[in-house]
């Protein structure tokens, strides 16, 4: 959009928003396990799930995953009744966040441990990220910001103008991600979870503000 102009020494210009992409290949896993247990007696509950959470963090290290890959994730409790006239149970959740830097061996890794941790386990999903995304970020930025100076100057010769400097330039920030959602493993055999890493877009956004050039 260009800017008023009320004379010849009003200031005018040109505000452009340009949008860039660049791809990346993820090079880590982000697993979400959890155990929940439920009970009469929040004691027992609490015992049982940390029980089977040993359970699960005994086969991520007997995989090779190191302690330091293993964040303490959502814990909590809380009570649910069966139907108006049903006992109250406690429900005890522990969850842990699990760093996987092969995603080759990442399903196998998952599968074991989610038949560790038995009917007890449950998984709240598989993330795929870029270990290091300032390299794509760097590429989407630069084809943001070609974008939108060739918005610019296409505006610019529209309206008969020259394009001046810069006088200011706003990023846009980042889109957060989703909180997963758990799900029961039902099985107790050790399985491989399908992991395909695959491209993620990379995408950047600048909002630029041009002055008019000298000149007509």
């Amino acid at each position: 959009m260009t800017g008023p102009a009320h004379g010849t020494d009003a200031p005018g210009g040109v505000t452009v928003r340009g949008s860039g992409a660049a791809d990346a290949v993820p090079d880590v896993v982000l697993a979400d396990l959890a155990t929940e247990v439920r009970d009469r007696d929040v004691a027992v509950a609490l015992r049982d799930a940390t029980t089977a959470l040993a359970a699960v963090r005994a086969a991520l290290r007997a995989a090779g995953v190191d302690d330091r890959a293993v964040r303490t994730g959502d814990v909590a409790t809380w009570t649910e009744q069966d139907g108006p006239d049903g006992d109250l149970r406690v429900v005890a959740r522990m969850g842990v966040v699990v760093t996987l830097r092969d995603t080759a061996t990442a399903g196998d890794v998952v599968g074991a441990a989610l038949a560790a941790g038995g009917p007890a386990v449950r998984l709240g999903g598989l993330r795929l990220v870029v270990a290091d995304p300032a390299p794509a970020h760097a590429l989407a930025r630069e084809a943001a910001w070609q974008d939108a100076h060739e918005k610019a100057t296409h505006l610019a010769a529209l309206a008969g103008r020259p394009l001046g400097d810069v006088r200011w330039v706003h990023e846009g920030d980042p889109a957060g991600g989703e909180v997963p959602r758990f799900a029961r493993a039902l099985g107790a055999d050790a399985f491989a979870l399908p992991v395909d890493p695959g491209e993620q877009s990379v995408r950047a956004t600048v909002t630029v503000r041009w002055d008019w050039g000298d000149g007509t």
